[in-house]
């Protein structure tokens, strides 16, 4: 899951869920993430949303974390909304159940093709961020059960994904503007 605007906060009640990566243990898994957290801190968990259109697959990244590729096109308008992949302590799967906005999960033939954070580090040569992510076949396992596999995304022929970006600047926030680049004159008396 991925927030696109605001930051990572915290992790409560590692011990009782699965590891954050399906690939690693629990103590494993914090430590791939905290050492994403301080590869890109300013990126950590922020979405990212692209598209290939000729194959019409929409891709959902949340750096530091996780790849979702979908196998229809998916407008960021329903992306940018997380996915409820999580449920209340009370057990209830209610919409009213959490303070945050979020999406049911799709159909099982809807859903999207998982690829967790395998490695991150920054290039030295280029100065981009690195990350590689691997595909998690659960998923893909239960679609050829429902007999809803995509001829679009195979299954054998993307293991893994490389994302590359720049790291954003310490103060990306800030508006920059000079003198000259004002559209409007100023009114003069």
């Amino acid at each position: 899951m991925a927030h696109p605007v605001a930051p990572f906060v915290s992790i409560h009640h590692v011990e009782v869920y699965e590891p954050i990566f399906p690939f690693l243990g629990t103590l494993d898994s914090l430590r791939l993430l905290v050492k994403a957290m301080q590869t890109e801190p300013s990126s950590f968990l922020q979405q990212s949303i692209c598209y290939q259109p000729n194959h019409k697959l929409s891709f959902s990244v949340s750096l530091g974390y996780s790849v979702q590729v979908y196998p229809r096109i998916v407008s960021p308008r329903e992306l940018q909304r997380a996915e409820r992949t999580f449920r209340a302590w009370n057990e209830l799967d209610l919409e009213a159940e959490f303070d945050i906005n979020t999406r049911p999960s799709p159909s099982i033939c809807d859903q999207p093709f998982l690829f967790f954070l395998e490695d991150i580090h920054v290039d030295e040569r280029s100065g981009l961020t690195v990350s590689t992510y691997n595909r998690h076949y659960a998923i893909d396992d239960v679609k050829k059960q429902e007999f809803c596999w995509s001829q679009i995304f195979p299954p054998d022929e993307v293991d893994k994904i490389r994302v590359s970006n720049k790291p954003l600047d310490w103060h990306w926030y800030l508006v920059k503007s000079s003198r000259n680049s004002f559209p409007f004159k100023k009114k003069t008396d």
